[in-house]
């Protein structure tokens, strides 16, 4: 089994958002929009697959949609 460090790293700093007051402080759209396009980008730069994007738009819609009920 071997792990990608730099996948790590970067999967760390999306999970991280929920810890960052400025992120926080955001507007529920925003904060979707936000992990929406840190999810893109992971992908464009090719640190996660596709299926791994998909699980992660899905917890950012998952997310979005708590945080608007």
């Amino acid at each position: 089994m071997t792990f990608d460090i730099r996948q790590i790293s970067e999967l760390r700093a999306w999970l991280a958002l929920d810890d960052d007051p400025a992120f926080v402080s955001g507007t529920p759209e925003y904060r979707y929009e936000t992990r929406l396009a840190m999810t893109d980008d992971l992908k464009s730069r090719g640190i996660i697959d596709t299926g791994e994007w998909l699980m992660l738009v899905e917890e950012a819609s998952t997310a979005y949609t708590e945080e608007v009920a």
